[in-house]
């Protein structure tokens, strides 16, 4: 990656419509200029720190401050200035110019919005262009800043034009539509009851508040703008759909891109500048609702079309997503999950992604990963150019943004999301920004979707690991054993195959625990596990305790491939492994091992006992052996 090149974009909520048109924007911009541009969203504001949302900003930690050369943070988006905070001082410590959006932030470029100048003109519209003098007015919370300063803008333009602000008129609808409705209703209920004359005008903090004061209106029988006009501010989507249109204020899109890219240009062309704030005014839309535009009755039936539309897609849409949970958590691998999500490329919808697996998933699956170091990752899905593959490559620590680099080349812009289970974080998710941009909510439904497959899949496979897992020694059980013996076979079932078994039972177990302790004969079953593991280490053993000091060691190969040599010297083998781990131990007492070995042309599964019970036959007749040597050696002492 060429770090002159590479935008990082920090945010929130990227599903919104505002922060999505946002962030478009400045992606739009960089495509004209040819950077590279790098997303990381948490799809929920962070301001209420529960499980799930430590788990979210936990892909903030991630953010490669290394190879990015501009960050650019939506500060406000977060509710958390803490995180703001340290995503500031992480970029400093790099030396990394930041540009902060819509919250100022001590020695960062600060692209701000003027709300409140934006805000007073629409209530000079509405107090000096219309002449209203009674006028109610719907705030967002109670001590919320933006909120407290739209109903100080309200309170000056009042007192400036000689008209009190009477407080029975101001009303807290918290920035939503149930509380805003219900503050309305209120209103309305005074209004028929004598205890307040109905205004000439209701002016809201938002568009959504202002939306269901309408709908509130409309259904008391009173007319907007006839009767009651009416104002919101922000510019929400959702406004166009209604009639009549609403008159409100909204963010200048193309300027905030430009702006945006003042800054960075300077900055690439080496201009040294101190960091400065930019102002961006919100263009006031006056329209149908305060009665500058007359209202145009709107094609109801096309409307209706559209949302039934939208509604019939989405029924559709968690459909599916139901129907790929239940699919994919229909077992506990995770190498079978990952095959099996191709079924859904559609719900994907992306022609470029990959996903991430760090250790805390890895290291309880199926996945193979026995070789990767700490903080390693694994690559184990990938969709390029529209084909899907399950690569499944070790990524050493660090490594997975180097990988990016190959991604980010081919599209340019790329949206990085986080994986997790409540506050367990299983790693990311990295799609092409131009895919995930098309339905971001969809998307994020999907996401969603997948960490709960991850999680359920996750839970399935450690209690699948304690069913066929041997807790003391972490080998196979018996039912592990067999289980693990089938797949073997299956996977060579095409071929001639060689089998060597060895039986091996620990000598002298009873002598340790009756001298030394249980603890210290679980350190001794213990060991034998662990040199019983090296001993076929890289060669695709299977190795087992069936109980006690009970032990099985099985290497099923394709006859072409079988080592008989290692086969005949496997008993010196392992002895020489069992000396090296006494030694290193400095443990006071030998320990020894009796074994069977038998190594034949394999046929199925129903070969299997018949071999193990000739195996065990050499053991203990080996056992036997031994007992007489040890007795006798015994007997001379």
């Amino acid at each position: 990656m060429e770090k002159e090149k590479i935008i990082g974009i920090c945010v929130a909520k990227m599903q919104d419509d505002t922060r999505q048109k946002q962030v478009r924007t400045i992606c739009m911009n960089a495509a004209r200029r040819n950077y590279q541009v790098m997303v990381f969203n948490v799809f929920q504001q962070l301001d209420n720190m529960n499980n799930f949302s430590q788990g979210e900003a936990r892909i903030l930690d991630t953010v490669p401050m290394d190879k990015l050369s501009v960050l650019v943070l939506f500060a406000e988006s977060f509710l958390n200035m803490k995180i703001v905070n340290s995503l500031v001082a992480r970029a400093r410590r790099r030396n990394l110019p930041v540009i902060c959006i819509d919250r100022r932030v001590e020695g960062c470029y600060n692209v701000l919005f003027a709300y409140e100048e934006s805000f007073e003109r629409l209530v000079r519209h509405i107090v000096e262009y219309h002449g209203c003098r009674r006028i109610n007015f719907m705030a967002g919370m109670e001590n919320n800043e933006f909120s407290d300063a739209r109903v100080r803008i309200f309170q000056k333009v009042l007192q400036e034009n000689g008209l009190a602000f009477e407080e029975e008129r101001l009303a807290y609808g918290e920035f939503w539509e149930a509380p805003a409705r219900a503050c309305c209703e209120k209103w309305v209920a005074m209004w028929k009851e004598g205890r307040q004359e109905m205004p000439e005008a209701i002016m809201c903090a938002n568009d959504m508040m202002a939306l269901a004061v309408d709908a509130v209106l409309k259904n008391h029988g009173i007319c907007v703008p006839d009767d009651i006009l009416l104002t919101g501010f922000d510019g929400m989507a959702l406004e166009k759909y209604c009639s009549p249109r609403l008159t409100t204020a909204c963010d200048d899109i193309e300027m905030i891109g430009k702006e945006i890219f003042c800054i960075i240009d300077s900055y690439f062309a080496e201009k040294k500048e101190k960091p400065y704030d930019i102002m961006i005014p919100f263009r006031t839309k006056c329209s149908e609702s305060c009665g500058c535009e007359e209202v145009q009755l709107c094609n109801q039936n096309e409307q209706i079309m559209f949302w039934y539309g939208k509604s019939a897609e989405m029924k559709t849409h968690f459909a599916d997503i139901f129907l790929m949970m239940t699919d994919l958590t229909d077992g506990y691998s995770a190498v079978d999950m990952a095959w099996q999500l191709e079924r859904y490329r559609d719900m994907i919808a992306a022609d470029y992604l990959m996903v991430f697996m760090n250790q805390t998933f890895y290291r309880d699956t199926d996945l193979p990963a026995d070789n990767c170091g700490c903080g390693s990752m694994l690559l184990l899905s990938q969709i390029w150019d529209g084909e899907y593959s399950v690569p499944l490559q070790q990524i050493p620590p660090k490594g997975e943004y180097n990988i990016l680099e190959k991604l980010i080349k081919e599209v340019g812009q790329i949206l990085v999301l986080p994986l997790h289970w409540q506050e367990e974080v299983y790693g990311f998710l990295a799609v092409s920004y131009q895919d995930a941009d098309k339905d971001l909510s969809a998307f994020y439904e999907f996401v969603l979707a997948y960490e709960q497959v991850l999680g359920t899949i996750r839970r399935q496979s450690q209690l699948h690991k304690m069913y066929i897992t041997d807790m003391l020694t972490q080998l196979y059980n018996r039912s592990g054993f067999y289980g693990r013996v089938r797949k073997r076979i299956k996977e060579l079932k095409d071929v001639e195959k060689m089998i060597f078994l060895a039986s091996i039972d620990m000598d002298g177990l009873k002598y340790i625990n009756d001298t030394y302790g249980h603890p210290e004969g679980d350190y001794a079953i213990k060991g034998v596990a662990g040199c019983l593991k090296e001993s076929v280490e890289g060669r695709n053993g299977i190795c087992a305790r069936f109980g006690g000091d009970e032990y099985i060691v099985v290497m099923i190969e394709e006859k072409k491939d079988a080592d008989l040599s290692f086969y005949e010297n496997y008993e010196k083998h392992l002895h020489g492994i069992l000396e090296q781990f006494v030694k290193e131990n400095r443990r006071p007492y030998m320990i020894g091992v009796s074994m069977g070995l038998v190594y034949r042309k394999l046929n199925d599964m129903s070969d299997i006992d018949r071999l193990m019970k000739e195996a065990d036959d050499m053991m203990y007749c080996q056992k036997s052996e031994h007992h007489q040597s040890r007795a006798s050696q015994e007997g001379q002492i």
